[in-house]
């Protein structure tokens, strides 16, 4: 099957790497990645005094400093400017934070990056972070954290000219724009890699500084002078290291260049209609964003633990009189990733957050992962060994058998998969593990508390609830199917799907099953004594556990483990089965990707985009349409557990002007305000 995503996919391929010497060395391009006189040194020489980095983190006030890196490579550039960032805050108050993005067409898989940055001991604690949550060598963007060191690494595996573009849509998308103040032009010769020093990357490198951006590279080639000149850099020259007697600085002056955008945006590629602006008024605020989430559950219980882990002083309101009551409450939520044959954008977001998720859990200690999990792995059964063996050709292609793996030498079934990394969770505890962490850095909980009216009122949000009415600079509505609050911002249309499960009794099929099954049911063993089985979907409202609901889903588990040759469901332990189990009810958008983003201004679009593409938009007339301080987080469906942390981290990024873990065209498929701008187009 051929797609424009499978095109991008197919333009990403791990490095071929040959090892002389102990150097690695790329039969690409036919070149080394590091200088066989010492790669430390030549990255500190080339890169770090070559931008006058560390000296810049010194005398420069601004709390977070941003750094651009054309050619990854072996992450030896990042791990020692990581080093040299680790050092400085040692030295300092510890709280600014670095944002080190880096572009890389042909990622090297992770045994030969481990083999080559095993090279130094004293990036060993930084190097052993990267490893652990190194992502699939496949195309997309992907982010680190490095909560220690406050650094955020945010890789894209993707031609450059691809990247610099994502990169520079989403700036244009922000104010203020998230500018680069640091370049380091990595990428092999001009001679052996032509496609990285072309006229077109320079004019986005241009696009994307700002005035006093420094750039560093080991070239002087004129292929690299002359545009950069033109640009609006001015270039000097210094000595090489080792053998080679030149390289490059420069420093850009905005005033000296003028760009070249043209006087009316291009539908086919602008999408001013997601541009944001943050509030400004931070009066009453103290040096902290004061923020404001509305709803208990996994998506506002994750956000709170995110946002408080980035210091931000956080309330979260819950009507209920604790966390995770509703949907949420469901005692097991199983996740595993979902990818189609196409990679469409949904099968690209469903993998990121999957990635995420069990990123983030295999840095937890043991007792919280026994806390946490009720079952490790999963067997997915698909409808046919046809589609099996596509997904696994897939996974093949694409080198992601490290997370999807043939069915385990004992299955059953020809038809299922297997995700190491997947399985069941507690998302009761989850939900209560996360407002822990939160507590514990601040977070102010107040449960029992409904929020009865939002207004925004001199530039501040205020809520009236139960407790009275209180000011914030930021209101998120992370609620679920009740969503007369999420329409004072933005009326989107959504579904709601009722979900049931089940608790079940029977000890045969339980010592049967050591990881949970799925297919349209799923199974949970759950030790001791039971199975918890889910899960409906349903259209009707019965907040109690019902009869006929339980029923139809025993029945289906029944034909499910029997089809699959995993046992039997006794008949008469179906149909005397006691009620038990959960009810929740699930908040679908119409499309089933999340809402996740800044509510808008229905006016201001109505203004500027009525009559999308019959009329010519000046771009020097366009604005930002949010509204400023109200977002959105919602809408998960049954993902909740899968999507809740990238999600968080996502609209994090938003707030505090960071780069996000999502690429521009995915923030944008998950944004709130998509379903506003088709209504514009028709």
């Amino acid at each position: 099957m051929s797609s424009a995503h499978l095109d991008k996919f197919d333009s990403v391929k791990p490095a071929v790497i040959e090892w002389r010497n102990e150097l690695p060395f790329s039969t690409e391009f036919d070149d080394v990645y590091f200088s066989a006189e010492g790669g430390v040194k030549e990255s500190d020489h080339v890169f770090i005094q070559g931008t006058e980095l560390v000296h810049d983190w010194n005398t420069k006030p601004q709390q977070s400093f941003r750094i651009a890196e054309l050619g990854f490579g072996t992450g030896l550039n990042f791990v020692n400017t990581a080093h040299h960032w680790q050092q400085y805050l040692s030295e300092t108050d510890g709280q600014k934070k670095l944002h080190y993005i880096s572009i890389e067409k042909r990622p090297l898989l992770l045994a030969d990056l481990k083999r080559a940055l095993n090279f130094w001991p004293q990036f060993e604690e930084i190097a052993n972070t990267l490893f652990n949550h190194y992502p699939s060598p496949s195309y997309g963007r992907f982010q680190i954290r490095f909560p220690e060191l406050n650094i955020y690494l945010t890789l894209l595996f993707m031609p450059v000219e691809n990247a610099l573009e994502d990169l520079l849509t989403e700036s244009q998308s922000r104010t203020p724009k998230l500018n680069i103040d640091h370049w380091f032009l990595d990428g092999f010769a001009p001679a052996k890699n032509e496609s990285m020093w072309l006229e077109n990357v320079f004019e986005k490198i241009a696009s994307l500084s700002k005035s006093g951006t420094k750039l560093a590279t080991f070239s002087v080639a004129a292929a690299v002078k002359k545009p950069l000149s033109r640009l609006g850099f001015e270039i000097k020259k210094r000595k090489g290291f080792a053998r080679k007697r030149e390289m490059l600085t420069a420093i850009y002056s905005e005033e000296k260049n003028s760009p070249r955008n043209s006087q009316y945006i291009n539908l086919k590629y602008d999408k001013p209609w997601f541009n944001i602006a943050n509030p400004i008024n931070e009066r009453s605020f103290l040096n902290k964003n004061k923020i404001a989430i509305i709803g208990g559950g996994i998506a506002g219980c994750t956000l709170a633990y995110t946002l408080t882990n980035e210091d931000q002083s956080v309330v979260l309101y819950e009507t209920e009189p604790s966390v995770a009551c509703k949907a949420s409450g469901a005692a097991a939520g199983i996740f595993h990733p979902q990818l189609t044959s196409d990679l469409n954008l949904g099968s690209q977001f469903n993998w990121q957050a999957y990635l995420c998720l069990i990123n983030w859990l295999s840095f937890q200690p043991s007792k919280i992962r026994e806390r946490l999990f009720l079952s490790d792995g999963l067997e997915r059964f698909l409808k046919d060994e046809k589609t099996k063996n596509e997904l696994l050709h897939l996974a093949e292609k694409y080198h992601l058998s490290r997370w999807i793996t043939n069915s385990p030498t004992d299955t059953r079934s020809a038809n299922s998969i297997y995700f190491p990394d997947a399985g069941a969770i507690d998302i009761k505890a989850l939900c209560a593990f996360y407002t822990e962490q939160a507590l514990s850095r601040g977070l102010v909980l107040k449960t029992n508390n409904r929020v009865e009216n939002i207004e925004l009122s001199n530039d501040c949000w205020s809520i009236t609830a139960e407790g009275g009415t209180s000011h914030y600079q930021h209101v998120i509505y992370c609620g679920g199917a009740e969503t007369t609050l999420m329409n004072r911002f933005n009326t989107i249309s959504t579904n709601t799907s009722r979900g049931q499960t089940c608790y079940f009794q029977d000890q045969g099929l339980l010592e049967r099953l050591n990881h949970t099954v799925c297919e349209q049911v799923y199974l949970v063993p759950s030790p001791p004594n039971h199975l918890h089985i889910g899960s409906t979907f349903e259209s009707f409202v019965d907040e109690q556990l019902n009869r006929a609901s339980q029923s139809d889903m025993l029945n289906r588990a029944s034909i499910f483990v029997k089809q699959n040759q995993l046992g039997e469901l006794p008949e008469n332990g179906i149909k005397d089965s006691p009620l038990s189990g959960t009810v929740g009810y699930r908040l679908h958008s119409m499309d089933r990707l999340p809402l996740v983003g800044s509510a808008f201004n229905e006016k201001k679009l109505i203004n500027d985009f009525d009559q999308l593409g019959q009329k010519k938009i000046e771009r020097l007339a366009l604005s930002s349409y949010n509204q400023p301080g109200a977002w959105f987080n919602t809408a998960y469906g049954s993902h909740g557990l899968i999507y809740s942390l990238l999600c968080s981290q996502h609209l994090s990024s938003l707030i505090n002007n960071h780069n996000s873990p999502l690429s521009s065209n995915l923030s944008n498929a998950i944004n709130p305000t998509r379903f506003f701008i088709k209504s514009l187009k028709e």
